[in-house]
């Protein structure tokens, strides 16, 4: 059997069309591939911005009559490029498992060198929603105070890169992409040039807790005809069903604002062992702001009876500890990743290079260490340091990962920079039945004055280690559930 694929031209759309080729090369069927590679409409005219062309699915039209008229058996999509709207006499019969769904902003050095200077940087980008949620969010995560603006950019990745080089700004692209290329450097699709360009740049990985990506972002959709039994039966074989389910809802919350590539639209939807992590923000056409990031699971939840038998209900209340400075003789400016767990964990008089990775527990400390000057390459967003953090495609190697906390913590190969001392005077439980935990150590200092109240209360965490300890924890009358922060839990806490 021989299977006629198509898709778009560029470096990635053929890569990523060899790749489906791959998959189906290992059915028992072991059909052979020939290629026809295109330019869409949308490739063809570089200097009009998308918001401009008007039509829905610039990208994929000409291969769904390539379809239709039997040209091709199938067509490798990004699914983002697909119009929400079903098409009648075709399917997306399959995709593989889901690539990195994050934004990623790349800065070139001597941009940066002249941002520090100015005052001053300009990031390219097409798409409305990054333009929009950049806008709201960007500015607290660099490490100086910045003027941003934004302007169009079109072409494939290194003709994105190219540009940002040659016209002195950064860029801010869809992560997945770039990951592909730099995975595929013994391929043959993958251009020389571009590792320099990477390599060359300061980078953030973006949390998508504060900017979600396009509707189905890092997915790629084999788009079948309906009629051909055989070709579908095969695609369900290969089927990433976790895939396919979260991409397949972010489209939906897209098509329930209208669709399209102007929407200044953001969603991400991701499958967790703990439950479903939804990320949704920006701004509709009719003017409604969208800000959504949540933990839906299964584990029952009782609302409290009022708001004076919730604890905490801001975070500064949960204060059990005082937190005392440890010396080390660590050199930690050798160490080449660097996880820290609160920016209190960050060694007074110490700043790590720029070249030295700098990964943080939550959005909240990425922050405080921007503003003390620290250039954060990335987040696991509050979500557990299980949360993949997608830097080695990057950084172009493995890391050995060295994390800062305090004294007696679990993780990673760990340095103590504080340890806790208990407070003297702590807050009161009395009365308390819902409970919001943000360390381990604070929830057994809290049993250990009050263990009636937290036994027989109603105990919640973020998802990570915290809540794997108390989930261990014996003696508990009700499970614990996993909520995306303080936030969620007392939204839907507090009737």
């Amino acid at each position: 059997m021989r299977l006629k694929v198509a898709s778009r031209k560029s470096d990635l759309a053929r890569w990523q069309a060899v790749q489906v080729a791959r998959a189906f090369e290992t059915l028992p069927e072991k059909p052979t591939s020939e290629f026809n590679f295109k330019a869409s409409m949308g490739d063809q005219n570089l200097d009009v911005p998308l918001t401009q062309m008007g039509a829905k699915g610039v990208f994929t039209e000409d291969f769904y009559e390539d379809l239709v008229s039997g040209q091709s058996d199938l067509v490798v999509h990004s699914w983002k490029d697909l119009p929400v709207e079903e098409r009648g006499e075709t399917q997306i019969a399959m995709t593989l498992p889901r690539a990195d769904s994050r934004d990623l902003l790349l800065v070139p050095e001597k941009v940066w060198e002249l941002t520090e200077k100015t005052g001053r940087l300009t990031v390219l980008t097409s798409s409305p929603r990054r333009t929009y949620n950049l806008g709201m969010f960007l500015k607290g995560l660099l490490p100086i105070s910045v003027e941003l603006e934004f302007a169009n950019v079109r072409g494939n990745v290194p003709t994105r890169l190219k540009k940002m080089h040659e016209q002195g700004h950064a860029l801010v692209l869809a992560k997945a992409g770039l990951d592909r290329l730099l995975q595929a450097e013994d391929s043959g699709f993958f251009p020389p040039a571009l590792r320099e360009m990477v390599r060359s740049c300061r980078f953030m990985i973006l949390p998508l807790s504060l900017n979600p990506g396009a509707p189905a972002q890092g997915a790629l959709a084999v788009e079948v005809m309906r009629e051909n039994v055989q070709l579908n039966s095969m695609c369900a074989k290969l089927n990433d069903e976790m895939t396919y389910k979260s991409v397949v809802e972010e489209r939906e919350v897209l098509k329930r604002y209208g669709g399209g590539c102007q929407q200044k639209i953001g969603v991400t939807v991701l499958y967790r062992e703990y439950g479903k992590v939804i990320s949704l923000r920006g701004l509709t056409e009719q003017g409604e702001v969208l800000n959504n990031w949540r933990i839906e699971n299964s584990t029952p939840w009782t609302r409290a009876s009022s708001q004076e038998n919730v604890f905490p209900l801001e975070a500064r209340a949960n204060s059990w500890f005082e937190r005392e400075t440890l010396t080390t003789s660590e050199d930690l400016s050798i160490k080449p990743a660097l996880m820290i767990s609160r920016a209190e964990a960050l060694p007074q008089g110490f700043k790590p290079s720029p070249h030295q990775i700098v990964w943080t527990a939550g959005v909240r400390t990425w922050e405080k260490l921007a503003k003390q000057g620290v250039w954060v390459h990335g987040t696991h967003d509050s979500l557990g340091e299980a949360e993949p953090t997608g830097v080695e495609t990057l950084h172009g190697a493995p890391l050995s990962w060295t994390k800062l906390s305090h004294q007696g913590g679990i993780g990673k190969p760990l340095i103590a920079t504080y340890q806790l001392k208990n407070k003297l005077s702590h807050p009161d439980l009395t009365g308390k039945t819902h409970f919001f935990w943000m360390s381990s150590t604070a929830f057994e200092r809290a049993r250990q004055i009050f263990p009636g109240v937290i036994n027989n209360g109603f105990n919640a965490s973020g998802p990570g280690s915290t809540f794997e300890h108390i989930r261990a924890a014996s003696g508990l009358k009700n499970p614990p559930k996993v909520f995306s922060g303080l936030a969620q839990f007392l939204a839907d806490t507090i009737a």
